[in-house]
């Protein structure tokens, strides 16, 4: 008798726990699931900011996660929530406040660099891989590496021929270079490209 409930005792707790392992993935790939409609429906609505939190939890859950990795930075990048510095502020402040705002495009920076570049490793093919390396191109731009915004834009127009903006971009960063023959060069390719684009519609 004493052996039975002994039995019975260790059945019911090897199924407790049992039970609490199969429950943990589960209850996780629900949260997940919701995560990721929140996350789209902030994105569809053009809210990117709204989404940041609810993206941090989502790659918490899941931190291999590529695109959701991208769709974070990309969310940093549009960001509208942090305080811009004012002329009637005190240096400190403003300092402060530019510093946040640099940070955070930093941010945006290193997780495009990481992430589109290991994109393209596993999926050279990838039909967005040109987007992404233009919004990565303006993410360097806002953190003023210039140089390296440009060679970015210049590989999104030659990955995706349709993203012929990087055409006027380029031009206006050599123009903040100084660089006026470049810029020149610059904005007549993007007049040809334009033109081209409208011919083949």
């Amino acid at each position: 008798m004493d052996k039975t409930i002994i039995y019975i005792f260790k059945f019911l707790f090897l199924f407790c726990i049992g039970s609490e392992i199969w429950a943990g993935p589960s209850k996780r790939k629900e949260e997940t699931i919701v995560l990721k409609k929140q996350i789209f429906g902030f994105h569809r609505s053009d809210e990117e900011t709204k989404s940041i939190p609810y993206l941090e939890k989502y790659l918490t859950l899941s931190p291999s996660e590529l695109y959701f990795k991208l769709i974070y930075a990309k969310a940093l990048l549009y960001r509208d929530d942090l305080p811009v510095p004012r002329n009637d502020e005190n240096i400190e402040t403003r300092i402060n406040k530019t510093k946040a705002i640099q940070t955070n495009y930093n941010k945006a920076s290193k997780i495009f660099q990481e992430n589109v570049l290991h994109l393209e490793k596993v999926r050279p093919r990838d039909p967005n891989l040109g987007r992404w390396y233009y919004v990565w191109a303006f993410s360097e731009w806002f953190s003023d590496n210039k140089e390296k915004s440009i060679k970015l834009f210049q590989k999104a127009v030659k990955l995706d021929y349709r993203l012929t903006e990087s055409y006027y971009n380029i031009a206006s960063l050599y123009e903040s270079l100084g660089q006026w023959k470049d810029a020149e060069l610059y904005w007549r390719k993007y007049e040809k490209a334009e033109k081209e684009l409208e011919e083949e519609d």
